[in-house]
């Protein structure tokens, strides 16, 4: 079928997408879009260049609700609005039919606009394919998806939410609350760019096109937030035998027994930045924050900027490093380079790594290991310097639960004086004591389960 051709009420009717989303162009009417789903919801939308010349999508309405006359009507009337006089956006007039746009055709709308800074919302795949995000959405609110997006309430949402039972295992879970939790956060900015709402969208042009009266889902609740299994206080420590499986797998290039799809090992720096996690018990952001700039390798410090605390306020550490972690920095591809503002752990494009989640199933896969997540990782190391005789001030020191400085009358910048001190006097950071235990202490593990010896010992080497 011709992506453009004039379209039809006879051929809008027997029109079918059995193979996928399609779109046909109007060659009768300027930028007006017939939009038909796989399950065979038909929609217009004008797709066209503003007087800025800035590329603008809005959806007009549902067929046959809107009829295709209509949708012309409505298409050129928007075209004069906003290409000829200049508009922001159409006049009500012409968008009349908007109030009866859906769910389903608000995620068309917006896809390709939160696309341009969110990976999450751009397809996965080949044409057909479809974005995680937007999955995720249609999969907890199906139900939802084919009526007028306005008329939903938040009890609406709050019932689809609750009620949602999943289509495929849930690894040993009792519930997908983990799931919901995930659409709710995913479809919530959605709504807040279709009312122009929150700090984000308030600002004219940020928002949709025109705004839509549409629930907020702050008072829909999140079954997450009493699961235990999601955020409730895990006590998970990895074995022996767990860690003599996963950390030899922990490297750069990614090994092929732990390959991730549509990625090549060169781009995958998720198992590396694992490793690195492990060797610093440093928390996920700050490893996926990390850039050259903030390693000194001068003086063996990294400088955390915006560590986040159980205040979520955000402060500056400097973290030793141990010899393994600086040796395993200057293995990397970027060492060399040291380009000051490049992450040191990016993404396959080059940006902040995310999907954390896929890293550690590629992970337990490879390794044979199972339900375990990137912070039982910090826990293990945290537990491992506890059985080296590490004082527990030190082990709170390196993971940074709070500022030491603050209960002594000490100003923080104390931490940026240390560094010199132990220059001058020669005096080794107990955190640096501690780290190198632990990187030997691993080493010693993966050694001691290659001899085959007796993994359960715990006289790992002080």
């Amino acid at each position: 079928m011709k992506s453009t051709q004039p379209l039809t009420d006879r051929l809008i009717q027997n029109i079918k997408a059995d193979t996928g989303r399609i779109q046909i162009t109007d060659a009768r009417t300027q930028g007006l879009k017939l939009r038909v789903s796989r399950t065979g919801h038909k929609s217009f939308a004008v797709m066209m260049r503003n007087k800025a010349g800035k590329y603008t999508t809005i959806t007009i309405g549902t067929y046959p609700d809107l009829s295709l006359k209509e949708a012309r009507e409505v298409a050129c009337q928007i075209r004069v609005d906003m290409k000829t006089k200049g508009l922001e956006k159409p006049r009500t007039s012409a968008n009349s039919k908007v109030g009866k746009i859906t769910l389903r055709e608000l995620l068309d709308e917006v896809q390709p606009v939160f696309a341009h800074a969110k990976k999450g919302w751009r397809p996965r795949g080949g044409p057909g394919s479809s974005a995680y995000t937007r999955n995720t959405i249609e999969r907890v609110f199906g139900p939802l998806l084919d009526k007028p997006v306005e008329r939903l309430t938040p009890e609406d949402f709050g019932r689809a939410a609750n009620g949602y039972q999943p289509v495929r295992p849930l690894k040993g879970k009792d519930t997908a609350n983990g799931q919901v939790s995930r659409a709710l956060s995913y479809l919530s900015p959605v709504l807040d760019w279709a009312a122009h709402r929150g700090r984000k969208f308030d600002k004219i042009g940020a928002g949709r096109a025109t705004r839509l009266d549409v629930a907020e889902l702050r008072r829909v609740h999140d079954p997450a937030t009493n699961d235990p299994t999601i955020k409730g206080k895990r006590q998970r420590v990895l074995s022996v035998e767990e860690i003599a499986a996963i950390f030899p797998l922990l490297q750069y290039p990614a090994p092929q027994k732990i390959r991730r799809r549509n990625i090549l090992p060169k781009n995958d720096f998720g198992p590396a930045a694992m490793r690195f996690l492990l060797l610093t018990l440093a928390r996920r952001e700050e490893v996926a924050n990390a850039r050259w700039s903030d390693i000194d390798f001068t003086n063996g410090v990294w400088v955390k900027h915006d560590v986040k605390d159980t205040t979520g306020k955000g402060r500056s550490q400097r973290l030793p490093l141990s010899n393994a972690a600086l040796d395993f920095l200057r293995y990397l591809p970027g060492y060399l380079k040291r380009d000051g503002n490049a992450l040191v752990f990016p993404n396959r494009d080059g940006g902040k790594l995310d999907n954390w989640n896929r890293i550690a199933e590629q992970i337990q896969k490879g390794s044979n290991t199972r339900d375990w997540t990137r912070h039982d990782l910090r826990r293990t190391g945290a537990t491992l310097l506890e059985e080296l005789q590490v004082p527990v001030q030190t082990i709170e020191a390196i993971l940074d639960h709070s500022n030491r400085f603050a209960n002594a009358g000490v100003s923080g910048s104390a931490g940026h004086y240390m560094v010199a001190t132990r220059i001058l006097n020669k005096v080794e950071d107990p955190k640096l004591v501690a780290l190198n235990k632990l990187s030997a202490a691993l080493d010693h593990i993966v050694a001691d389960a290659k001899s085959g010896g007796d993994t359960g010992r715990t006289d790992a080497p002080h």
